[in-house]
């Protein structure tokens, strides 16, 4: 059982680009063999861009500044998820410095690569549309209000 079981999940997810132009691509033990990038839920009271930016320090351990939004998506019961889950993403340009200092929790290998040669990968789902967007200079806009707490 998870707590999020019967809800819909919104999820930041960090495009990491570091100072040679490379993308970040990690395995998770929650998605199987695959290449993707890392993310998770966004917290209340947290903005997109902050969300993408914690997510990311803390599952690779590099300091992060985002940028723009280049996809927004859902994935209603993926199969390649390790649980049932409707999620909806956001993919957001992060702009990288340090080295990867996997978290041992959620990534279990990473690799830097040219955005290009990444699209040869087979990866889950909404990963290539994000990588293409970057490539072609595609940024969403997306805001965000915060108000004071009643």
């Amino acid at each position: 059982m998870s707590k999020y079981d019967g809800t819909v999940e919104a999820v930041a997810a960090p495009v990491i680009i570091n100072d040679k132009g490379e993308l970040l691509l990690i395995k998770s033990h929650k998605w199987g063999d695959k290449y993707l990038i890392p993310g998770g839920h966004i917290e209340t009271g947290e903005t997109i861009l902050e969300a993408a930016k914690r997510e990311g320090e803390e599952e690779t351990g590099l300091k992060l500044e985002p940028q723009y939004c280049v996809n927004i998506g859902e994935l209603i019961y993926d199969p390649e998820y390790h649980r049932k889950a409707h999620l909806v993403y956001f993919h957001i340009v992060c702009k990288a410095t340090g080295e990867v200092k996997l978290d041992g929790k959620e990534l279990k290998d990473f690799i830097w690569i040219n955005p290009q040669k990444a699209l040869n990968f087979d990866f889950v789902a909404g990963v290539k549309k994000s990588i293409k967007n970057y490539m072609n200079s595609v940024k969403i806009d997306i805001e965000s209000y915060t108000f004071e707490k009643f």
